[in-house]
């Protein structure tokens, strides 16, 4: 053999002298290169090697490579092909760029058998290769090396990447709750939001909230009409290419509108925006910080000073507000991450509706928790309910506790219509009203409406006076008093078997709206109808 030449291999093909066959017994890596049949095949292109590769394993090795030849030239066969090498190779008995194995190999090593070519291929194994010492060859040590490293520094990439995003979010989240901390447009603009929500809510008929989105800002209306109407406020969700192609009927006249739209310039929104009712309130949920930068409400309050100045609506209702409600983001999304994917935009537009649904909910009702407990019966949620209801009630299951406070029901002056009432009920936070009649003889005379005798006015009763609707309002003579330390059981319990006597005596049962009249010290603390204490008791049964 001669000498290892210097200089680098002047051609990609290599071929294999001599009329030594290839053994019977085929390489261990699959797949294997094909053998040839007879010499006019010796010739023929084997699977691409990488010859640098394989080279330089070679030349770093203390103990090269031994091969096991029992007869002829050594032989040197192709391993698996390289992607990365389109040159063919071939076998060559004096290669000058390649070490030649000793001759004087034993060829009853124990892991060669006879005949067995060495097969330069990077799935190496022991029983076409020797090494003097396996576990410490270079070529194994760094392939093993690289792969311990490899997946260390990828994950320590992933967590990186995954830090970097959770951080971004919660910076935007952090700047979003600053802005409603400090700027008084953004604190004034989600006043207007909710009150305009409450107000649409308590209207009569009551409407409902409308959201309309497109794309993620779609995916995030959705989830924000799902989490308003779990809290009792009645939402729904409205796709704005839908709604041009007919489903524009599903906004009714007491309806408030809630738009998300980060750029506050969605060709949906804007082609939508014509054809929506300029007396209905419309909220903005947008990246922008000033009226003035959102196209949106340019374009709004033009078409509203438009309809106010149309000859077509001579002293009708005047155009409603739109409300900005901002939240923005300190840094762009494509600065932040490199590509303008919607991440920290939806967070923050995602939080600022969360607030406004539970804000809104607790100013419609007493109790956000109760509602969410009713409107949310299954999952893990509605059994924790049911696990703890049974648990925590008798612990704190006084009757009191139930009931409406009383200093916290709206007053509303007789003389007074039905329709006075019905405004102040839905007014309330808590639906009740308290009609108090001035009578220079006795004093003032109180009455209580309760919230479903309000319900069951007819359109009929509105403008009829209070006292002329029978079944509206209860005075006190009327009340059923029951102390406030006394256990919802046994208040439950005693209401039922009286309600239950009268049946048996065929006198008509005690309606579920009789007014229960909670007494601390001979005064009235809260008032309940008969139907909640019923509902609370069947709770701590269940």
């Amino acid at each position: 053999m001669g000498e290892r030449c210097s200089g680098p291999v002047q051609t990609s093909a290599v071929y294999l002298l001599g009329t030594s066959a290839f053994p019977a017994v085929p390489p261990p890596s699959p797949p294997s290169p094909v053998t040839p049949a007879n010499e006019e095949d010796l010739c023929t292109p084997i699977e691409e090697l990488s010859l640098d590769a394989v080279d330089a394993a070679i030349a770093s090795s203390p103990v090269g490579l031994t091969a096991s030849v029992s007869s002829g030239p050594p032989t040197v066969v192709a391993g698996p092909s390289s992607a990365s090498k389109k040159s063919k190779v071939h076998s060559l008995q004096d290669s000058p760029n390649l070490s030649s194995p000793p001759a004087t190999a034993p060829a009853s090593a124990p892991d060669s058998p006879d005949l067995s070519p060495c097969v330069l291929s990077p799935n190496l194994s022991s029983s076409s290769l020797n090494y003097s010492t396996a576990a410490t060859s270079p070529f194994t040590s760094t392939l093993a090396s690289s792969s311990a490293k490899l997946p260390a520094s990828s994950v320590a990439a992933r967590l990186a990447g995954a830090v970097h995003v959770l951080a971004t979010e919660a910076t935007a989240l952090q700047s979003v709750a600053q802005l409603y901390a400090t700027s008084p447009a953004a604190r004034d603009g989600f006043q207007q939001a909710v009150e305009a929500i409450v107000r649409t809510q308590t209207a009569y008929p009551p409407g409902k909230l409308v959201v309309v989105g497109v794309g993620k800002s779609g995916h995030i209306g959705r989830k924000l009409v799902a989490t308003f109407n779990s809290l009792a406020v009645s939402a729904s969700f409205l796709h704005p290419t839908e709604a041009l192609h007919g489903d524009l009927g599903h906004i009714r006249p007491h309806d408030a509108l809630l738009f998300i739209t980060y750029s506050g310039k969605t060709q949906e929104l804007m082609t939508l925006l014509p054809h929506v009712d300029p007396t209905l309130p419309l909220i903005i949920l947008t990246s922008h910080v000033t009226a003035e930068t959102c196209e949106l409400i340019r374009q709004r309050n033009a078409l509203a000073t438009a309809a106010d100045a149309s000859e077509n609506n001579p002293g009708g209702a005047a155009s409603a507000a739109t409300i900005l409600l901002p939240a923005p983001i300190p840094v762009e999304e494509k600065v932040s991450f490199g590509v303008a994917a919607p991440t920290s935009s939806t967070t923050t537009a995602l939080a600022v509706g969360d607030a406004l649904a539970i804000v809104t909910s607790k100013e419609l009702h007493p109790s956000t928790e109760s509602v969410f407990r009713r409107n949310h019966p299954g999952g893990a949620i509605g059994d924790a309910f049911r696990r703890t209801s049974a648990a925590s009630l008798p612990q704190n299951d006084t009757i009191r506790q139930l009931a409406v406070p009383w200093r916290d029901i709206p007053i509303v002056q007789t003389p007074s219509d039905c329709a006075d009432v019905l405004r102040a009920g839905y007014s309330s936070t808590n639906g009740w009203v308290r009609v108090v009649k001035a009578n220079t003889e006795s004093g003032n005379l109180e009455y209580v409406a309760s919230p479903s005798r309000i319900r069951a006015l007819l359109s009929s009763d509105l403008a009829r006076p209070v006292h002329e609707v029978s079944r509206l309002v209860v005075g006190r003579p009327d009340f059923v008093a029951v102390a406030a330390d006394t256990k919802v059981r046994k208040a439950a319990e005693w209401l039922s078997a009286v309600a239950n006597a009268n049946a048996s005596e065929e006198e008509e049962a005690t309606p579920a709206d009789v007014v229960v009249a909670v007494i601390d010290n001979g005064e009235i603390v809260g008032v309940l109808e008969l139907q909640e204490l019923l509902k609370a008791h069947s709770e701590i049964r269940a």
